[in-house]
């Protein structure tokens, strides 16, 4: 069972190995109110740079008091594309007598990794990625520097499943304002991968009909061995009244918008920069929130459809709350850190060791529900 004061046990494991000297880490992160406590346990293996928010996870008083400890640097995918901007934004930040490294979610510096490496040389030690997305990102580029992904571990899909039920629980919760439930409603989830099998078992214990779109064909074999339903995107389109998005890669456009029957919900698992192949900002269509967090869109035949959450992840509404299981990431990426500082490693994309995943896992079983191993 969990007690009072195990995150600061746990995290202990792994900063009392004590400081790396002349290390300078920018964090790319999710500003909810679990992430001071990462943030202190970070500040004691390495000097934080500053801290770059994700733009749409920020929680107001998280962010009041990251501001008064540390640099904020604003985030965004343009200037992450920029070369002279990248370097203007991050060279100020790291001393002569340092060495640099990136904290990232969602691949922000995949592209810029190359300037980064030419202009730092091996100042530069590399970048540790979190999530599926962003691990996609650096598997596409030419790699300059290392790169420890977590994504892909069994740690973080312990951390998926939870994510799946937090998404579903807000989704069906913001249906609720909408005066509208999910029990017999025709459900379509595009993508089954990590998060998306845990979304689809959940929503299978609610009593709607559900299809699966996916392009993959390995996946569609999982997916039926596991008793689901494929349909193809232009049946989802047609008949959904509720479409969730667990792609990361564009799953819907506005073309697709249009064809969506009225009325459908749409609800994203990831930012919807990342999700859909279309900006909100440029919506060609009148809009309007309905009610909290949910935006109508009045479509030019005079239906409406509805964005959950604006179309963002819809699980920050709630906090994105996956209780002790971030934990294990988290971890995984302090382990990350020293891997990096230990070094030198050649360019390319890298995991944890499965005995440092398997140390991770004793001491979070043992902190936070009392499973000793011995």
């Amino acid at each position: 069972m969990r007690s009072q004061g195990s995150e600061h046990l746990f995290f202990r494991h792994f900063t009392g190995q004590g400081r790396i000297d002349g290390l300078c880490i920018l964090l790319v992160t999710h500003l909810l109110p679990d992430r001071p406590r990462f943030i202190d346990a970070l500040g004691q293996i390495g000097r934080i740079g500053a801290i770059l928010p994700k733009p749409k996870s920020v929680h107001g008083p998280t962010l009041e008091w990251v501001s008064q400890h540390y640099p904020v640097l604003p985030l965004n995918r343009r200037w992450t594309n920029e070369p002279d901007s990248i370097i203007q934004q991050i060279a100020p930040l790291v001393a002569p007598h340092e060495r640099l490294l990136i904290l990232d979610i969602g691949g922000y510096f995949a592209k810029t990794q190359v300037i980064l490496s030419e202009y730092f040389g091996p100042r530069f030690l590399g970048v540790v990625e979190m999530t599926e997305n962003g691990h996609q990102r650096y598997e596409q580029e030419v790699l300059a520097t290392p790169v420890v992904s977590v994504a892909r571990s069994p740690l973080k899909q312990a951390e998926d499943i939870q994510i799946g039920l937090s998404v579903v629980y807000s989704a069906e919760s913001l249906a609720r304002n909408l005066n509208r439930t999910f029990n017999v409603c025709e459900a379509a989830l595009f993508g089954y991968g990590k998060v998306g099998r845990s979304i689809a078992r959940d929503l299978r214990c609610r009593n709607l009909h559900l299809g699966l779109v996916e392009t993959d064909v390995l996946r569609q074999v999982e997916a039926l061995s596991h008793g689901f339903r494929l349909i193809t995107k232009a049946e989802a389109l047609s008949r959904a009244e509720l479409v969730i998005c667990s792609t990361g890669n564009g799953s819907l456009d506005l073309a697709d918008l249009q064809a969506l029957r009225p009325g459908t919900m749409v609800a994203s698992v990831t930012s919807a920069d990342d999700e859909f192949a279309f900006s909100l900002a440029q919506l060609p269509w009148p809009s309007e929130e309905v009610c909290p967090h949910v935006l109508a869109l009045n479509r030019p035949d005079g239906t409406q459809i509805y964005l959950l959450n604006r179309g963002e992840a819809v699980n920050f509404v709630h906090g994105a709350v996956i209780g002790e299981y971030v934990y294990l990431v988290l971890a995984e990426i302090m382990e990350g850190i020293r891997m990096l500082a230990a070094g030198p490693l050649a360019p390319g994309l890298f995991e944890l060791p499965e005995s440092a995943m398997r140390t991770i896992a004793r001491h979070w079983l043992a902190d936070f529900h009392g499973v000793d191993q011995h």
